[in-house]
């Protein structure tokens, strides 16, 4: 349409130059319709020049949004065997260094010193805000000692829920034989299955883990509430890592 439009206002242009032997009332109706042309003209590369406009700002607004495994950085690993010979645990603490609330997932291989392939697992986290450190872990079930992963991570904007673990603070009391942890949800909405994880430490050695979840009948952490728990190892310690998980539907 737009070439027509082009072609139609050359030719009324060429008309209008050569007027000579044209009466003024048709030169009056040709100088009209050149004008009215013209006027369409522009019209119609206004709306292009808007498309175009709208469609760059789409695709930025896209590259804005998107987040991948590159944005979430594994902050530290422990590997941590049951001691039973059922299950070994692989803890990852990971930051979200994204400007989204992602959710992450993981598909993972488990090898001996030798480099044989012993188990396989995968694991998910969801609603990691921006900013934000939690954890997350494997459970290989395998009786062989495991010395090293391979890890696929796949990390998603998160859909469904928005990110808590910004608005949760907590006090740590050492107790004999564990902690006391007071979890306080400072923000305004209500924090839905928001679990703590104490990892027990003998110097550099991850030697326990406990777990337990700080939420009411509801299964949530009201706005301002607080709700305190005991965890407790059973093995000797001498440093507690703590960290929390949680979520906050979007609707």
């Amino acid at each position: 349409m737009k070439k027509v439009l082009v072609l139609l206002l050359c030719g009324t242009f060429m008309v209008g130059c050569s007027s000579g032997g044209v009466s003024q009332e048709e030169y009056e109706s040709v100088v009209a319709e050149r004008d009215a042309l013209e006027s369409q003209l522009n019209a119609l590369q206004g709306e292009t020049q808007e498309e175009e406009t709208i469609e760059t700002q789409r695709e930025f607004s896209q590259m804005e949004t998107e987040a991948s495994s590159e944005d979430v950085e594994i902050v530290a690993e422990y590997t941590l065997p049951d001691g039973i010979g059922w299950y070994t645990r692989h803890f990852l603490v990971i930051r979200n260094n994204s400007s989204q609330t992602v959710d992450i997932s993981t598909s993972s291989l488990a090898y001996s010193a030798d480099g044989t392939m012993v188990s396989a697992t995968d694991a998910s986290l969801e609603a990691l805000g921006a900013g934000c450190t939690s954890i997350m872990y494997e459970a290989f079930e395998t009786e062989a000692e495991i010395d090293h992963y391979e890890t696929t991570m796949n990390v998603t904007e998160s859909d469904y829920y928005e990110s808590v673990v910004q608005d949760l603070s907590y006090t740590q009391n050492d107790i004999d034989g564990g902690a006391i942890f007071q979890v306080t949800n400072n923000g305004t909405e209500a924090a839905e299955f928001v679990e703590g994880y104490a990892l027990f430490f003998l110097g550099e050695e991850l030697v326990g883990y406990n777990s337990t979840y700080f939420t009411d009948d509801d299964s949530e952490l009201k706005p301002g509430a607080t709700i305190s728990k005991q965890i407790d190892s059973y093995e000797d310690f001498d440093r507690i890592e703590f960290y929390m998980t949680g979520r906050a539907s979007k609707w």
